[in-house]
């Protein structure tokens, strides 16, 4: 039986996306949302945590269609923990959400008011 490794995650796009052809033709949309953690009782109890996305094929092609930096979205996918040895010899790890799903929220309001200049 298959473990379950889902998270869904309510943020904001730290920059604009990243996208890259693989070898074998498919693409990839990369890019990272911040999400603020509010725990206890007081203002002073808030933390940010960057997370990455991986997105492919038509929703990677989507994400850089329309995602820019400061866009909200709501992102729903599978955990996926890369493992790699550095130059050194040591193992270094890193997590990341590959989405199946992503909801764009409303434009930032700068972004808005650059298309009515337009």
């Amino acid at each position: 039986m298959k473990n379950l490794a889902l998270a869904v995650l309510d943020g904001y796009l730290t920059k604009n996306p990243e996208t890259k052809q693989t070898k074998t033709d498919k693409t990839v949309t990369t890019f990272t949302i911040a999400v603020n953690n509010d725990w206890g009782d007081g203002d002073d109890k808030k933390t940010v945590s960057y997370i990455p996305i991986e997105t492919w094929s038509r929703l990677a092609e989507n994400c850089q269609a329309y995602l820019k930096k400061g866009r909200h979205v709501i992102v729903d996918g599978r955990l996926h923990q890369d493992r790699w040895e550095d130059e050194r010899g040591k193992l270094q790890s890193k997590i990341k959400i590959v989405a199946q799903n992503v909801r764009f929220g409303p434009k930032p309001q700068s972004e808005n008011e650059e298309e009515r200049a337009a």
